[in-house]
């Protein structure tokens, strides 16, 4: 029991941690008023995303915010669930055009403990990788190298039918005036290897109930994977 207590509580803590991060790339976003996107990619990309034909979806950190005129912010469970679904789906469409077939996720309780640890270890990694993408006082030897991993995943991967994760994180907050979204797409090989990271903020357009809107948005987060040469 003390050690399942002490490592249920050390997940929560990085759960905070990750959610206090990624509050303040979105602050930072807030403030600039701008759109922001970013693309990063292993060395070794152009070889290893070949291997990348059956990918899943692990459920995604993604919620939709309403901004209330008085100014407090309120997470919609109901717009999260359309949001979710939308990005998915064009998810599922993007990769189709690049020959990858988007495997549904279906797992049993034991599995789901494990693809649970996965997702907290991504929170970390996702940190570390905001950090080097978003941080302009690096020298241009490590703004150039990106190397991240999350450990072997293959055996899960095997049990699953899958060859490779991609991650979704982010939040799209709606309001009278506007929105503002901000959205993160990674892909790693059953190597665990970060092989594609994608962030993509926007200010225009409609919110991602809407499919057209996560479509547009996916497209552009998808923008630099490509399994063919040239």
């Amino acid at each position: 029991m003390p050690l399942r207590y002490y490592g249920i509580k050390k997940m929560r803590m990085i759960e905070r941690r990750w959610f206090c991060f990624r509050f303040i790339i979105c602050l930072y976003f807030l403030v600039s008023a701008c759109a922001l996107s970013a693309q990063r990619t292993h060395s070794e990309f152009s070889a290893r995303i070949k291997t990348v034909e059956k990918p899943i979806l692990i459920p995604s950190d993604f919620s939709m915010l309403e901004l209330l005129p008085g100014g407090m912010v309120i997470h919609r469970d109901d717009w999260s669930k359309t949001g979710r679904s939308n990005l998915k789906n064009a998810i599922l469409s993007d990769l189709k055009t690049k020959k990858c077939n988007l495997k549904p996720l279906e797992i049993d309780p034991q599995a789901a403990e494990e693809m649970a640890e996965i997702q907290a270890l991504y929170r970390l990694v996702h940190k570390t990788m905001q950090q080097q993408t978003f941080n302009p006082h690096q020298s241009s030897n490590v703004a150039g190298s990106f190397d991240f991993s999350l450990g072997p995943i293959d055996s899960i991967l095997h049990r699953l039918g899958a060859d490779s994760m991609i991650f979704v994180s982010g939040y799209d907050r709606v309001s009278k005036s506007g929105r503002k979204a901000l959205i993160e797409l990674a892909i790693a090989d059953s190597s665990g290897t970060i092989l594609y990271y994608s962030v993509k903020g926007s200010i225009q357009g409609n919110d991602l109930r809407d499919p057209a809107s996560a479509t547009a948005m996916v497209q552009e987060l998808l923008a630099g994977f490509s399994r063919t040469e040239g």
